[in-house]
C-alpha cells in the first residue's frame, strides 16, 4: 500500500493542514482527521479548501516521517496551521481532551488489576521489557559482507557494552554530518529503523587514485604559491 502527504489550503484565509492518506483513499474529499481542519471545514464549507499533493508514492514508515518533517517545516502548529500535534503514528493530543468532562464513575480498572495480579514476577519483567523496547530507537546492525544478515538491537548502549564496542563509534556512522557516517567499524555497519537496508559496502582503501602532483612542484610568486611543472 502506497502513502501520501497532502496540504489542505483554506483560500479564504490561508491556513492550512498537513496529513498524510493511503492511496486509495476510501474516502472522497479528505481533508484530514483533525479536530481543528474539521471544524474549519464545517465552518467553511469544502469549496473554499484546496488539497495539494506533497509527496506520494511511500512506505508507511516514510510516510509518517515525512508527515513530522513537513509539520516541522512549515510551521503546522503554529497560528496558520490547523494541525494539534506532530505527525507521524499519531501525536500527543491529550492535553485538547476535556478530561473535566468525562463520566469516571462506570470506569473500573479491577479487570486489569486482575490480570496483572495472575502474572509471574518472569511475566511481569517480559512485559515492562516490551513496553520499554516500544519507546527505545531501533537500530539494525550487519556485517559488512553479509548486510542481509541484520540483528534488531533495541538499546544500542547496552548491546556496546555486552559486545566490547564503543557506543559513540555507532552513533558517528548514523550521523550524517559525520565524517564517518556510513561507513564501517571493525567489520559491522548500522543503520536506524525507517532507513533503507544497506547497499554493498565498497571499500575505498584497496581502491587506486591517479597521482595528480606527479611531476609538478610549486614557487612562491609575488606571496602566492604557484604550481610548476618540474
Amino acid at each position: 500500500m502506497q502513502y501520501r502527504i497532502f496540504k489542505t489550503l483554506n483560500k479564504l484565509n490561508g491556513k492550512f493542514y498537513i496529513g498524510k492518506e493511503h492511496i486509495p483513499k476510501p474516502i472522497k474529499k479528505y481533508f484530514g482527521s483533525g479536530e481543528n481542519i474539521k471544524k474549519a471545514v464545517k465552518k467553511y464549507g469544502l469549496e473554499n479548501f484546496k488539497k495539494i499533493i506533497l509527496e506520494s508514492k511511500l512506505t508507511a514508515k516514510q510516510a509518517d516521517k515525512l508527515e513530522d518533517e513537513w509539520i516541522l517545516k512549515t510551521n503546522a502548529l503554529g497560528p496558520m496551521g490547523y494541525n494539534m500535534a506532530r505527525g507521524g503514528t499519531g501525536g500527543d493530543r491529550s492535553k485538547f481532551i476535556p478530561y473535566h468532562k468525562f463520566d469516571w464513575s462506570k470506569n473500573s480498572q479491577e479487570g486489569l488489576k486482575r490480570y496483572w495480579a495472575s502474572l509471574t514476577p518472569a511475566q511481569k519483567k517480559a512485559q515492562y521489557l516490551k513496553q520499554a523496547q516500544s519507546r527505545c530507537k531501533t537500530y539494525y546492525i550487519s556485517p559488512v559482507d553479509e548486510p542481509e544478515n541484520e540483528t534488531k538491537v533495541y538499546n544500542l548502549k547496552q548491546w556496546c557494552e555486552k559486545n566490547g564496542y564503543h557506543v559513540t563509534n555507532f552513533h558517528n556512522r548514523i550521523n550524517p554530518n559525520h565524517r564517518l557516517y556510513g561507513k564501517q567499524h571493525k567489520g559491522l555497519r548500522i543503520r536506524m529503523e525507517g532507513q533503507p537496508k544497506l547497499a554493498p559496502y565498497e571499500d575505498g582503501r584497496k581502491l587506486s587514485f591517479p597521482n595528480i602532483g606527479k611531476g609538478k612542484s610549486w614557487k612562491i610568486h609575488n606571496g602566492k604559491r604557484e604550481w610548476i611543472t618540474v
